[in-house]
């Protein structure tokens, strides 16, 4: 989950740079991964309609590993899917970092270094790397540098999921649309010198946590409420429901409050149940419970 998300300018390889401040929650999938039996890579799901072959992100950190580490691929992935798709939480890229710890754990018969799986993680995607990490970290470059933050205290978050999923390449593209048009609030240059996320990693490493929640800050937000008002309708419920912040995750559309205890937090999920509106109750977790 996203605390900031700058998006900077357009790469050579026609991606964007970004600075964020990234975080791990609770909210995950369960992905069992088991080698041996037929030759080839199964993956299935729990989930209707999440695509279960080469365009799942599990399948293809499967395939990378295999083809990486020089062994025909034989291995079976069964997806329990609870983040919701198309919500801007790092779902398939969750599931593509525990694949890959799966089969280079020291456990596997594939034992490989941690700097290898890195590689491969940011071959399959921009949020994968982090996740092979976790805690709180600055993710930059396409996602692929991290650096660590010291882990923020425990956060109690309700996230509200709306019917409706947001393209993530379209997302980027309407912003560079109206950052080329001038749209009010929408270029690099309305903005203080220091990045929304520079700011946020001072607060993490000054440990001002009073200052965190008026820190969140989205650059997608800008296209994504411009086409889709209700995720901002989301963010004021949130507020409105006591949360101290509220930001919508990733590309959408998906939208998260912190709230300041777990009794807050059950109170607002319970307040904000219905229409049509998917809502999770979780809490941020530190680096070291990833791996546990």
């Amino acid at each position: 989950m996203n605390l900031t998300l700058d998006v900077l300018g357009i790469r050579p390889d026609g991606f964007h740079d970004i600075e964020s401040v990234i975080q791990s929650i609770g909210l995950h999938d369960t992905v069992t991964v088991s080698v041996g039996g037929e030759p080839g890579i199964r993956v299935t799901c729990d989930m209707p309609g999440i695509p279960t072959d080469e365009r799942n992100l599990a399948h293809k950190a499967a395939a990378l590993f295999f083809e990486k580490t020089g062994t025909a691929p034989s291995v079976d992935i069964h997806i329990e899917k609870r983040i919701p798709p198309e919500a801007g939480l790092g779902g398939g890229s969750s599931n593509a970092a525990a694949v890959l710890r799966a089969l280079g754990s020291e456990r596997s018969a594939f034992s490989v270094q941690r700097s290898a799986l890195s590689g491969m993680a940011a071959q399959i995607g921009s949020d994968v790397p982090f996740l092979l990490v976790g805690g709180t970290a600055v993710i930059l470059g396409r996602g692929e540098e991290i650096e660590q933050l010291p882990d923020i205290p425990a956060q109690w978050l309700v996230i509200l999921k709306p019917p409706f999923g947001v393209s993530t390449p379209w997302a980027y593209r309407r912003l560079d649309e109206m950052r080329a048009a001038g749209a009010r609030g929408s270029c690099r240059a309305d903005r203080e010198p220091k990045t929304a996320s520079a700011r946020m990693s001072d607060c993490v490493q000054d440990q001002d946590w009073e200052r965190l929640p008026g820190l969140l800050s989205n650059d997608l937000e800008l296209p994504a409420i411009e086409r889709h008002a209700e995720i901002g309708e989301l963010k004021n419920a949130l507020l409105r429901a006591g949360a101290t912040g509220a930001l919508m995750c990733g590309s959408g559309s998906a939208v998260f409050g912190l709230f300041p205890s777990e009794r807050d937090a059950h109170e607002a999920a319970r307040t904000l149940d219905g229409d049509g509106i998917h809502v999770i109750l979780t809490r941020t977790i530190r680096r070291g419970k990833m791996n546990e």
